[in-house]
């Protein structure tokens, strides 16, 4: 049997973290996708299929982005699945049996011969010479025929529709997560496009230890029932700290810090390696990558691998991705005045969320200027800058140089510069696959 990731056209709903990494890299609550199916499948990879530019800042070893035609049955899972370990669980169980699961969007997962196998991966290599174009992944008839396991009963969604979805579904997903950790053996993790010269702390195998309650750390308070789960190497909690699990658990992975005075409520996750800052507040439904560094006022938010928020500033209901910085009293509004649903552009004109809180969507790479402010449901695009007076308009488009309507373009050359100076300095390598990945989001942008 072999694994096949991959994505499709519904990449666009989970913009703008889909236009620098595939679907199923995407995190809500522990995991994404392709780390889900390693944990379930002990620890087997298979074919990540993505688009052609972002094949090169592929790291984890156990996939390979060639389509290579397979010789055996396959087990396709879209990146867009639910973030739900269960249902992958689900799935995987029943590969042995020829089936299609989809929905009104696209596939969502298959389990097919080898010959079945083939017929689908040349449809989707077909699909990805075009994917940036907007067309759609047309499922041949015969494979799309095919019946699909009959689990809708079992789980409220079978995917994660947009990208303001992923933070009504951090605290299912936290809980489900953290119950295949603890079954499972140590994860080493492997975040998209983040490489180093030597072994990085984070990228370790680690497992998660829950602390009994009548022993917390010295001087830390921990109240509730949710469970406080500890990283298995170097997690550091200073004393005068408040975790409140009354909501969910509290997960403090391998190398968090977690300076004085801060209050942590769960359900929450926090990655390796990362430092909650002096009398920082800090609400679940919230989950947060690798290397972040958090203050001021933040909830129900998700946040991607070495985010910056080192200040005060509100940040609420808000999907920010991996290599952003907020300057001092960044603020989002997360709820309109009316309490009415929020609309977001995505770039393609106003959608309505059907949600009453949705925060700022940031892309990668994305910095703020002290005390910007940003309107509910704003979105932001990869690399734009945002200085200048007033609020920006709702929709920023990538490369915005000072992020106002007719704002020019940032110089490629000028943000590929500063992108190799971030990396630089957490100790990741830049490469030329980074590069080419600016270049070609750049030309996009520039029309």
């Amino acid at each position: 049997m072999r694994n096949i990731l991959f994505e499709d056209h519904t990449y666009s709903r989970l913009r703008p973290l889909a236009l620098s990494a595939p679907t199923y890299e995407v995190r809500c609550g522990l995991f994404n996708t392709r780390e889900r199916l390693e944990m379930v499948d002990a620890g087997q990879g298979g074919l990540a299929l993505c688009r052609e530019v972002l094949r090169a800042l592929h790291t984890a070893p156990a996939w390979t982005c060639a389509a290579e035609v397979p010789q055996e049955r396959t087990l396709w899972l879209n990146g867009r699945l639910a973030p739900a370990a269960d249902l992958v669980g689900v799935l995987h169980q029943q590969r042995e049996q020829d089936w299609v699961l989809a929905d009104e969007h696209g596939l969502l997962a298959a389990s097919l011969s080898a010959s079945l196998g083939e017929i689908l991966l040349a449809s989707w290599v077909a699909w990805e010479k075009e994917a940036w174009q907007g067309k759609s992944w047309q499922v041949p008839t015969g494979v799309a025929a095919l019946n699909a396991p009959n689990i809708a009963g079992e789980f409220g969604s079978l995917d994660l529709g947009w990208i303001w979805d992923l933070v009504p579904a951090t605290s299912d997903a936290i809980s489900k997560d953290l119950q295949l950790a603890q079954s499972g053996g140590p994860l080493g993790r492997y975040p998209y496009g983040l490489m180093t010269a030597g072994d990085a702390e984070w990228s370790q195998p680690g497992t998660l230890r829950r602390i009994v309650p009548d022993n917390p750390p010295d001087q830390v308070q921990v109240s509730g029932q949710g469970g406080l789960y500890l990283g298995s190497g170097g997690v550091e909690v200073a004393p005068g700290t408040h975790i409140d699990t009354s909501g969910g658990p509290v997960v403090l992975d391998s190398g968090v810090r977690v300076m004085a005075h801060a209050y942590l409520a769960g359900p929450l996750y926090i990655g390796r390696g990362s430092i909650v800052k002096p009398g920082a507040r800090i609400f679940g439904e919230s989950s947060f990558g690798v290397g972040n560094r958090l203050a001021g006022e933040i909830g129900e938010s998700t946040f991607g691998d070495f985010a910056n928020k080192q200040h005060d500033g509100f940040i609420g209901h808000a999907v920010l991705g991996s290599w952003i910085n907020l300057g001092a009293m960044t603020t989002c509004s997360d709820l309109k005045n009316n309490y009415g649903s929020v609309r977001v552009d995505l770039g393609d004109g106003q959608q309505d969320t059907g949600q009453r809180f949705v925060g700022l969507l940031l892309g990668d790479h994305a910095k703020t200027a002290i005390g910007s402010l940003f309107n509910t449901g704003t979105t932001v695009g990869f690399a734009s800058n945002i200085f200048g007076g007033g609020m920006p308009p709702k929709y920023v488009p990538d490369f915005s140089w000072g992020g106002q309507d007719g704002a020019p373009t940032y110089d490629d050359e000028r943000a590929r510069e500063t992108g190799e100076v971030v990396l630089s300095r957490r100790g990741c390598l830049w490469t030329e696959a980074h590069a080419t990945l600016f270049r070609f989001l750049h030309n996009r942008a520039s029309g």
